[in-house]
């Protein structure tokens, strides 16, 4: 278990996340699965309203009243968005959030991040709001530039309000640059803010699976074609060590101290062991892991995802 930032809020070094999990596999194989995941160590779940899966929080707050555990038992992570902000305020989001999960508060509220004409300083007091209010412990940010994060955190010790207690970004063996170059490595110095790794696996391709079937994170930087050209590097790299691609990609992001947990998604019980595999590979071998990655990352990666999105922004968001 890892602490988020400076909270007293411990999560598992993995986290299951739900975009294009829940919404592939029957009801009782989801309660299956966060069972499984509960039963071996993960006690951190994310969770969103998505435009092209609308109804994933409620399949989730149902799979919570049939799982083994308690809501008391996990940590809760949920986003808000800005698919009608301000008109509809981040309060008012959560609020729709907590109803489809049919929980009372989250534990972690990761917001957005800005675009260029909003103010850092409203959104950053919004947010804050959430804390305040008690609908979450803490919130973080999705994908802010590491200056606007460092604002938004400066901002709310000045005003005495709840700072950003983590940031959520891509980081993998292939998107190094963000997180480990230095004005990152600065920011989550100064401020004391964990990441929240996601799309470490490059959804699958970097398990070998160079064609997805399923949708999966944008091409940030539109570098993906040279990531599929580092694939056989990374294996070769792994079976030095004598594990798969996908462990020895999991080791990476879970070795840097700046990780608190590593986001993924699964279908199945046997990924999830995979993965944890790949945990044990960082608490065992995570040095060697890390110097043979230190030339595999392509360095045009970038953090911003573009404004416009593949769904279209007609699919309101609708309470």
């Amino acid at each position: 278990m890892r602490n988020i930032g400076k909270s007293d809020i411990a999560v598992s070094e993995l986290s299951l996340g739900s975009w294009h999990t829940y919404s592939r596999l029957s009801f009782e194989a989801n309660v299956n699965l966060i069972n499984h995941a509960y039963e071996r160590g993960i006690r951190f779940f994310d969770v969103a309203y998505y435009r092209d899966k609308p109804h994933t929080e409620v399949l989730f707050g149902r799979m919570l009243q049939e799982a083994s555990f308690s809501r008391d038992d996990i940590v809760i992570a949920e986003k808000v968005w800005y698919f009608d902000y301000p008109e509809r305020s981040l309060t008012a989001q959560l609020d729709a959030s907590m109803r489809r999960l049919a929980v009372e508060r989250v534990d972690v509220i990761i917001v957005e991040h800005p675009r260029a004409e909003m103010s850092v300083e409203r959104l950053a007091r919004d947010a804050a709001e959430l804390v305040t209010s008690g609908r979450a412990r803490v919130w973080g940010g999705l994908n802010w530039r590491p200056e606007l994060i460092r604002q938004a955190h400066d901002f709310c010790v000045a005003e005495g309000l709840p700072t950003p207690e983590l940031v959520q970004l891509k980081y993998s063996v292939v998107r190094q640059n963000v997180v480990d170059g230095p004005d990152y490595q600065a920011v989550l110095a100064d401020t004391g803010m964990s990441v929240h790794a996601s799309d470490s696996l490059e959804g699958g391709i970097l398990t070998g699976n160079l064609s997805p079937s399923r949708h999966i994170g944008l091409d940030i930087g539109g570098i993906r074609d040279d990531i599929k050209a580092r694939v056989p590097a990374i294996e070769k790299a792994a079976a030095s060590l004598g594990v798969t691609a996908a462990e020895f990609s999991i080791a990476f992001a879970v070795g840097s101290p700046n990780v608190c947990s590593l986001l993924f998604g699964a279908t199945r019980p046997e990924q999830i062991d995979s993965n944890l595999r790949g945990l044990e590979l960082a608490r065992t071998r995570g040095e060697e892991v890390r110097a043979l990655a230190r030339e595999l990352g392509v360095d045009k990666h970038e953090i911003d995802p573009p404004y416009g999105h593949d769904v279209p922004l007609t699919a309101d968001f609708v309470a």
